[in-house]
């Protein structure tokens, strides 16, 4: 059995802490976030000493630090400006400082009254590989025997990482996104996050591959740039803003850097919140800690091959938790065409172009013309909520010059259409374009001017545009124990969406996955597998044991209060019955006595009075447990 947490031993942190202490940070790169090629995701062990980003600081402040002393500490320390404030850790801040003064600021910070700790903000690096081979770990992992009783239904996992393909067809559309690398939007430019959310939770239909928790929810925090790496202020980040759009378990395939106590605080903050934090133990084949990995409160995991032998490049040590699938696993990654557009009315697709500026959004609806679109009266009310066709061409009112796409698009928005079809008037389709910096609000496209006369002879009939990702790869087989880690994640998800929520605790679930993972290498608990390969079936029967019955759950016909798991109206139609009856279960207790308060065992009193009825009201309408 392993051990309640924290389980992380002082004389690991005591090794951290020395080495910290002896300076031998590496020198940082010029820009830690460009370099790096793409897919190079096996970390060399002669390049494993931490990095750290030139010129920023993580800094912590006491509780009772006023305003006055944090302005004198970052006076003190040269700061620049305080680029990122973390409200799930309280008091902390990321600060800019003059590049090459970082460790001058940390030592005026370490210095400063109310300053708690100032660091570096270490860089880590994508933790992954590319290989070839057949899938097999969802299978490895036992997510198919738990499949007829949940799929990950309700549960969200933040996948943090380099971004997803927003329109890869085997996933689903992230419930939130956000990137916190400068310049770069959550679309993933560099394979490994897209490999990683298909491993959790890829879509259970004709084609592709199938996650472990295929009807999870997807939130993804693009904390990795588009080459593979990324500060820890931005991983901070990132973990902040999962806990805050409720993410059940956070999903981390990354590592390397230094022990940061700003990193590890957010990740125990996180677990206190009631997140499930999984991250990879590292591809070095070292006993070094890794970072988020070592932190208390994350689950470390380790990889193995489809023999359930240990990946040769894998982590080890005392502090990794549990193995999965981490060599050759086929996954998703970013399709490499491009999104082609068409409009469609009378069960026809038309030759159409995109309007340069244009979002790729598909809409459908009434197909309303409003001319040439010049004038907000060529608009008429009923294009509201539909779409606009108008013809191209045309001058501007009192004047002599063509009205542009971009005015016929804006009067159409104006007007409340939710789409424009713009038909050409004779001389051709083109490199049209609405001339302007980032992307319009409504998709605008053109078609020929025999499809126009087709379109207004039929004015009013429904027609869409329709953006569609030519898919011409998709797939691939990766290894490193970021192949591992979202196979875990995926479990958790997955147990966790098997109960009410809040019955599971990241602990219990923790507890669960290490009691019941299939052993390897010696006996028990080992530096090299952990407690084993996770086993989600195994996993699933230890909760049905050990999570604790909800009084208000009484639906199960053998008369077991609280083992379904879901709290209905049958439930309260079954509990008045019981009430009157005085109906009672296989072990002779009353099944309407939950008067014992916070016991979560009902008929331990032996009584069945109103006390029992009013305490039921008010647990049914407060949910379990």
């Amino acid at each position: 059995m392993p051990t309640s947490f924290p389980r992380r031993g002082a004389g690991c942190w005591s090794v951290v802490l020395l080495a910290l202490s002896a300076g031998s940070l590496a020198a940082p790169p010029a820009d830690p976030a460009a370099q790096a090629p793409r897919q190079a995701w096996l970390n060399d062990p002669a390049a494993a000493a931490p990095v750290a980003v030139p010129g920023q600081v993580l800094v912590r402040f006491e509780p009772d630090a006023d305003d006055a002393t944090r302005a004198a500490a970052h006076a003190a320390a040269g700061a620049i400006e305080v680029f990122a404030t973390y409200r799930l850790v309280p008091g902390l801040v990321a600060v800019r400082v003059p590049e090459g003064k970082t460790a001058e600021a940390i030592a005026a910070y370490a210095k400063s009254p109310g300053v708690r700790y100032a660091e570096p903000d270490y860089v880590h690096v994508a933790l992954g590989g590319g290989s070839q081979s057949t899938p097999y770990g969802i299978t490895m992992v036992n997510a198919p025997q738990v499949w007829p009783f949940t799929r990950g239904s309700g549960r969200r996992v933040a996948v943090l990482d380099t971004g997803v393909d927003f329109f890869h067809p085997d996933l689903p559309q992230p419930v939130a996104s956000a990137s916190f690398i400068s310049g770069q939007t959550a679309q993933d430019g560099n394979d490994h996050g897209t490999h990683c959310s298909g491993t959790v939770l890829a879509r259970d239909n004709d084609f592709g591959v199938v996650g472990v928790a295929p009807l999870a929810d997807l939130l993804i925090g693009k904390v990795l740039a588009d080459s593979g790496s990324g500060a820890t202020t931005g991983i901070i980040s990132g973990v902040n803003w999962a806990v805050s759009n409720n993410a059940d378990v956070i999903s981390m395939s990354l590592g390397g850097g230094g022990f940061s106590q700003a990193f590890a605080d957010a990740c125990l903050a996180a677990f206190n919140a009631g997140v499930v934090v999984v991250a990879a133990s590292g591809n070095n084949n070292s006993s070094t800690p890794s970072y988020p990995a070592s932190y208390p409160g994350v689950i470390s995991v380790a990889a193995v091959d489809s023999g359930a032998n240990r990946a040769s490049f894998s982590n080890f040590g005392p502090t990794v938790d549990i193995s999965a699938p981490g060599v050759g696993v086929l996954s998703t990654i970013p399709t490499t065409g491009s999104p082609t557009v068409n409009a469609a009315w009378n069960n026809t697709n038309r030759t159409t172009i995109q309007l340069v500026g244009s979002p790729n959004t598909s809409v459908i609806g009434q197909v309303i013309y409003c001319g040439t679109g010049g004038v907000a009266s060529d608009f008429p009310p009923t294009v509201a909520g539909k779409i606009a066709h108008i013809r191209r061409g045309g001058t501007v009112p009192g004047g002599t010059g063509n009205i542009t796409f971009n005015t016929k698009a804006t009067n159409a928005r104006n007007a409340g259409a939710i789409g424009v079809i713009i038909s050409d008037d004779g001389r051709g389709l083109g490199s049209w374009t609405l001339n302007i910096s980032g992307t319009f609000a409504i998709p605008v496209v053109g078609v020929s001017q025999a499809d126009g006369d087709d379109l207004l002879a039929n004015d009013g009939t429904t027609g869409s545009i329709n953006f569609v990702v030519v898919q011409t790869a998709g797939y691939a087989s990766f290894s490193g124990t970021s192949m591992a880690t979202p196979h875990v994640a995926g479990v958790a998800a997955l147990l966790l969406s098997a109960f009410p929520r809040g019955a599971v605790s990241p602990a219990l679930l923790e507890e669960a996955m290490e009691s019941t993972a299939t052993d390897l290498g010696a006996a028990g608990r080992d530096d090299l597998f952990g407690w084993g390969l996770v086993n989600a079936n195994a996993a699933y029967q230890y909760l049905l044991v050990n999570v604790a019955d909800c009084p208000a759950d009484i639906a199960l016909n053998s008369g077991a209060p609280g083992k379904d798991g879901v709290v209905t109206g049958a439930d309260f139609d079954l509990f008045i019955q019981a009430f009157f009856s005085e109906q009672r279960d296989s072990q002779n207790r009353l099944i309407a006595d939950v008067a014992i308060a916070g016991s979560g065992d009902a008929g331990t009193d032996g009584l069945l009075t109103g006390e029992d009825f009013d305490r039921y009201v008010q647990m049914f309408f407060a949910g379990c447990p």
